[in-house]
């Protein structure tokens, strides 16, 4: 009996052992598997489904600079009891975090052990805008797709309208795209973009950028400005010395708004003064808007005298604008009449000054230089350095202010003045992706007087840098320099020391430092792959517009009576010119 008893005890046991082996142990697991943001949780918050990298305790989410982090809903899988971010739990598809702040989740284990991922965000760094066209599609009377230069506040389409009211397509990271209240529909939304239009961007956090569209616009009547002096007897400006009182009427034709004021009138310019056809300075009485330039007082009447095309300078603004050089003037062509006697077609133009609406700086801390081999106003002084003609442009000075100001300037080309070049701090004192703009449109249209220097301008605003432009005179350049002819050779450096000029030196040393070298290239290959035909098909349209003004220019002046011939010219001239520079190029 007790052998029984103690053989069911002995079975019991075995029993009850074997159950407890049997017994499943509890699971340390804890692992993160996948982690994502999915743009359809998380709408008008992020570009892009996201999807994170998971290395050790650390959750990487390469997310746009412009993702709305404050909110976001993640998807995940893991392995473990549970996942929290400070004992809050987490579901995935549900929960959403402020991804601004730091965040770790905790997965725990069914053992109570626990794992803990820190979000790191990566921002990737993308831009606002990446393209602003206006397509032929939508704008009936395009010949072709018209692309746009998108600066970091601008955009400037790369053609001449002739119609105003145009409907951009444009490419952009913003949920929301604004003119005033109006929401913008990309390839839809109409605007008159006769005066500059500001877009504003909104993007997923917030953010709100703008960029104003200036467009140009090639009317297909030429404005006529009719300036009667007081004596009305006067058949021509008789000095550049002084003043005369008049009217100025403004016929703009249908293009420009009518004008009717009081100006003051007198000769302006060097050589060109001393030619027939003369150019002319008008001072209105207040500012007032003509022709679409800004308000201001005062405008230059450029007569173009030697040129062929009546459209040389304007080429030339023409390439500023499309680099982007700062305050290039505008070319508003216009016929003109004195006192009831028409003197030809004319370029209207802003006058160089620092005031609003021209070259646009604090006047009171700013100063505006003019290197000029004349160096015929003052105030004025030849630099420490180069011994460049400086002269005050603008604004008037203090005797205290032009001190000031020509210290600094004979600062900066001693500083440039120095060896090594390389690694030399100047550029800390002039903006050389201004100094590459300024020499590559210069080379462009082989303006050589640079080497005098003739009507050279850079600028400085208080602490800032010096800042080449605006750019200016154009008359002698397209090869017209020591061959009185223009569109000859196109294959001529543009530096000559045979010259004698002190611009030469000073100028040509810029090209000696690599960084100068570098924006040069770059810029110029962009020019010439992505802006150079818009150039082209600028002095194609600029022809067409202007034609009628030329014939009437014509009956009076003899150097346009070849305008079809010379136009094709300047057009090769300009081709040939860019492969030229394109060699040049390679050897930097």
């Amino acid at each position: 009996m007790l052998n029984n008893t103690l053989g069911i005890l002995v079975t019991i046991l075995l029993l009850f052992s074997a159950c407890k082996d049997e017994e499943p142990s509890i699971s340390s697991t804890k692992e993160l598997l996948n982690f994502s943001i999915l743009k359809s949780d998380n709408q008008g918050k992020v570009a892009n489904d996201v999807e994170a990298s998971i290395q050790g305790s650390v959750i990487t989410l390469p997310l746009d600079k412009y993702d709305d982090l404050k909110s976001l809903i993640a998807v995940f899988e893991y392995n473990g009891k549970s996942i929290t971010i400070d004992g809050v739990e987490q579901e995935s598809g549900v929960t959403s975090n402020d991804y601004s702040q730091p965040l770790v989740f905790t997965v725990e284990a069914e053992d109570g052990s626990k794992q803990q991922y820190t979000v790191e965000i990566a921002l990737k760094d993308t831009g606002v805008l990446s393209a602003f066209r206006f397509l032929k599609k939508n704008n009936a009377f395009l010949t072709a797709d018209v692309s746009s230069s998108i600066g970091e506040e601008s955009i400037i389409p790369l053609v001449t309208f002739s119609q105003s009211e145009l409907i951009p397509t444009f490419t952009t990271n913003a949920v929301k795209v604004l003119v005033g209240e109006v929401e913008q529909k990309s390839g839809m939304t109409k605007n008159d973009f006769s005066s500059p239009v500001v877009y504003q961007f909104i993007m997923r956090n917030g953010e709100t950028f703008q960029y104003t569209v200036k467009a140009e616009f090639l009317l297909s009547a030429i404005p006529e400005l009719t300036i009667t002096t007081t004596d009305p007897s006067i058949a021509e400006i008789p000095s550049k010395d002084y003043y005369l009182e008049g009217t100025l009427a403004v016929n703009g034709r249908g293009g420009y708004e009518d004008y009717t004021g009081k100006t003051e009138v007198k000769g302006r310019g060097n050589s060109t003064w001393g030619y027939p056809k003369k150019p002319y300075r008008l001072k209105l009485n207040k500012k007032a808007e003509i022709c679409g330039l800004g308000k201001a007082k005062n405008y230059v009447l450029l007569a173009n005298h030697l040129d062929p095309t009546l459209m040389l300078n304007s080429v030339a603004f023409k390439i500023g604008r499309l680099l982007e050089l700062p305050f290039t003037n505008h070319a508003i062509p216009v016929d003109v009449v004195l006192n009831g006697i028409y003197k030809g077609s004319y370029l209207l133009t802003e006058q160089i000054e620092v005031k609003e609406n021209r070259v646009d700086l604090d006047e009171n801390n700013s100063v505006m230089w003019e290197l000029d081999s004349y160096w015929d106003d003052e105030p004025k002084f030849k630099s420490t350095a180069f011994n460049l003609p400086v002269m005050v442009k603008d604004p008037d000075l203090t005797t205290e202010q032009f001190e000031y100001w020509k210290k600094d300037f004979n600062a900066f080309t001693t500083q440039f003045a120095k060896e090594p070049l390389e690694g030399n701090s100047y550029v800390d004192m002039i903006d050389i992706e201004s100094v590459a703009k300024f020499l590559i449109t210069f080379n462009l249209v082989h303006n050589m007087e640079i080497n005098h220097p003739k009507s050279v301008f850079l600028h400085k605003e208080g602490n800032g840098k010096y800042v080449m432009g605006p750019i200016w005179d154009f008359d002698w350049a397209y090869d017209y320099e020591g061959t009185s002819n223009h569109f000859g050779r196109y294959n001529t450096p543009l530096f000559s020391s045979s010259m004698n000029g002190v611009g030469t030196a000073f100028f040509q040393r810029f090209l000696q430092d690599s960084r100068v070298k570098a924006i040069y290239k770059r810029t110029w290959q962009d020019f010439k792959n992505n802006k150079l035909d818009a150039l082209l098909q600028y002095v194609d349209d600029y022809a067409v517009m202007l034609k009628p003004s030329v014939e009437r220019n014509s009956e009076l002046w003899e150097n346009t009576r070849s305008f079809d011939t010379k136009v094709k010219e300047l057009k090769t001239w300009l081709r040939n010119r860019a492969d030229y520079i394109d060699s040049e190029v390679s050897k930097l």
